[in-house]
């Protein structure tokens, strides 16, 4: 059973990497195709600005010098800017709301945090607000010291996704092996706070590792 999870964890490892290279691509390709004019947006100057801070972000997912551990605070804020703002225009405006703990993490969990929240993200543009004008993203980044676990929120006011109360689908599907890799759990539920859905990813965090000089990233 162990070699089993293993096996499955090496296997996510892989593919968050490879799926942090695409997310890069379609980033640059989204830049070029914006200043071209190929895609209509409000401010194209500042949509490019969030698709190359967004490119840059996977980018930093890609490889790494083997030192650790990495902050994750500030790549989780440009992804999730970046993402609703090259893709938010299909809703309208969307209202993202942060708060990130400085937490810092070993490179292969850094990058599946990053990768589940970017799909998280990406989840809730697509299902949360159909037939709507607008929406609203809560985005929860802290350490549970109770529990010794680090834990990352991801809440929407819309609908949410239809199989949301069941957890299937191929969104779940990469997000359960992205907690995987982190050796940690992901549910969904009913946000108390905004009354969509709600992610709660938990992953082990005895004794956690915090950015200094900054204590929450909003």
């Amino acid at each position: 059973m162990c070699q089993v999870m293993e096996s499955s964890r090496t296997v996510w490892v892989a593919e968050a990497a490879h799926r942090a290279a695409n997310l890069e691509q379609i980033a640059i390709n989204l830049h070029r195709l914006i200043d071209r004019g190929r895609i209509e947006c409000i401010d194209p100057s500042h949509t490019i600005r969030q698709a190359n801070m967004l490119a840059k972000a996977y980018r930093s997912l890609e490889s790494s010098d083997g030192r650790g551990p990495f902050p994750c605070a500030q790549e989780l804020k440009n992804i999730a800017f970046g993402l609703i703002a090259i893709f938010g225009h299909s809703v309208g405006p969307v209202h993202l709301s942060l708060d990130l703990q400085p937490l810092m993490l070993q490179h292969k969990e850094r990058r599946a945090l990053l990768l589940a929240a970017s799909e998280l993200v990406m989840n809730a543009l697509r299902h949360a607000f159909v037939g709507r004008r607008s929406g609203t993203i809560r985005i929860s980044l802290h350490w549970d010291a109770a529990q010794e676990e680090g834990v990352l929120e991801v809440a929407d006011d819309g609908k949410g996704p239809a199989e949301v109360a069941t957890g299937t689908g191929l969104g779940h599907g990469i997000i359960r092996g992205l907690a995987d890799v982190l050796g940690g759990s992901i549910a969904w539920r009913q946000s108390m706070r905004l009354f969509g859905t709600e992610a709660v990813l938990r992953f082990p965090l005895p004794a956690p590792n915090l950015q200094l000089g900054r204590n929450h990233l909003g």
